[in-house]
């Protein structure tokens, strides 16, 4: 049996994607989404909505379509994998948890309904380089 890590997330930014290089010169924006959940308290009829915040990390051609794109409030969706590592600050060892974006798309914003522009572009990037946010 093959192992299936593939995430699908909607969000809103909250805020703009914060670029960097890595020191062979690949391009990469990571950018925090606010995922929103609605759930309904045990024996009532009072809605719960709570948020958490997901660091998403994009590479190369995507970073930079993700760069010139995407700002603070818009609304996408993330397709990608879920991505655990550790490393050390001072003598101690921390995780961090982030999701390693193979696309990412516009959603509409305030009409439900609209008609969405598609965008089609394969873009992938080179995950197996050192991330320069720890």
């Amino acid at each position: 049996m093959t192992d299936l890590n593939r995430i699908f997330l909607t969000g809103r930014l909250v805020a703009d994607p914060d670029v960097k290089y890595t020191p062979s010169g690949a391009q990469v924006a990571q950018f925090r989404i606010a995922v929103n959940r609605s759930y309904r308290k045990k024996d009532s009829t009072e809605w719960i909505q709570e948020s958490f915040f997901v660091t998403i990390v994009t590479w190369n051609k995507l970073a930079e379509r993700v760069e010139k794109n995407f700002k603070k409030g818009d609304l996408v969706i993330v397709e990608g994998r879920l991505n655990i590592r550790s490393y050390e600050v001072e003598g101690v060892k921390k995780w961090a948890t982030d999701i390693t974006a193979n696309n990412v798309s516009f959603l509409p914003r305030n009409k439900p309904n609209a008609d969405v522009k598609e965008n089609h572009e394969e873009v992938s990037g080179d995950s197996d380089i050192e991330v320069p946010f720890s």
